[in-house]
């Protein structure tokens, strides 16, 4: 739940950060937020769609992405902690050992939950490029087939 909360929030910001980062050009020269912002409102006009939905259309691949992310982080971090306690359990007897094995599971758990999730974000990176972008793309795609 508190998952589907902050993408709300993170969705839009996406939107705007990735059409800035892909097409500097077109979105306030990679810099100008306000002439992001503008390039949006005129890509949503053009397409006849509230400026709303095009913010959030990125939103049910953000939401997988971030809860496969979530859910292989845990699962691996308890995972690693479980198996290290396991093989040596004199480590979970300190604080500064049990910090220094929260440390390294974290640092597990985030790779591995980051290399896991990468497909939906590069989903999500290429949805919200933008339509312009996706045309390119498209008419490049079709170019190399002929």
């Amino acid at each position: 739940c508190a998952t589907v909360v902050a993408c709300l929030g993170v969705c839009p910001a996406e939107v705007v950060r990735i059409r800035m980062v892909s097409r500097p050009e077109a979105y306030g020269g990679g810099s100008d937020l306000g002439g992001a912002l503008a390039a949006l409102r005129a890509e949503a006009k053009a397409a006849g769609a509230p400026l709303r939905s095009l913010l959030y259309s990125g939103f049910r691949p953000l939401v997988l992405r971030q809860v496969i992310f979530g859910m292989i982080k845990f699962f691996t971090f308890d995972f690693v902690v479980g198996a290290v306690l396991e093989v040596a359990p004199q480590l979970g007897e300190s604080a500064q050992t049990e910090l220094l094995l929260s440390l390294g599971a974290g640092l597990v758990a985030g790779v591995a939950s980051s290399l896991i999730s990468q497909p939906a974000d590069t989903i999500l990176s290429r949805m919200n490029r933008g339509a312009a972008a996706a045309a390119t793309a498209s008419s490049a795609s079709t170019a190399a087939a002929a």
